[in-house]
């Protein structure tokens, strides 16, 4: 993780996140979620994560597949893709660096996710 491309992706991901979010609130769900994303790329590997986190059929309070649709905006402002995970595959010579730029927005919106109010599920 670099702190300078961390840095640079604080002030896009707060863009996103208060477009997505407007009112300033974000379910708190997504604080714990991104908050276990880089261990889990770390732990599990970037394509088992992705695919974990795009799974739409989990049952959990948010929908997971939201974030990496957030990181996919900071990464690509005009992807074609929706999905991280197909990006990544499609992009699969590169996967290592995308890895780290993917590593370094999650720690940008997990910074800046802490700068909205957290409103706690139904």
């Amino acid at each position: 993780m670099s702190k300078k491309n961390i840095e640079k992706y604080i002030p896009e991901a707060m863009k996103v996140l208060q477009k997505e979010f407007p009112q300033g609130a974000i379910p708190s769900a997504y604080n714990g979620y991104i908050s276990s994303f880089g261990a889990s790329i770390i732990q599990s590997g970037l394509k088992p994560t992705l695919a974990l986190f795009e799974n739409t059929n989990a049952n959990t309070k948010e929908d997971k597949s939201y974030l990496t649709k957030i990181i996919l905006q900071i990464l690509q402002t005009n992807a074609d893709e929706t999905s991280l995970l197909r990006y990544v595959l499609a992009n699969s010579k590169d996967e290592e660096y995308l890895k780290q730029q993917i590593l370094d927005i999650a720690v940008a919106v997990k910074l800046s996710i802490r700068t909205f109010k957290l409103k706690k599920g139904e």
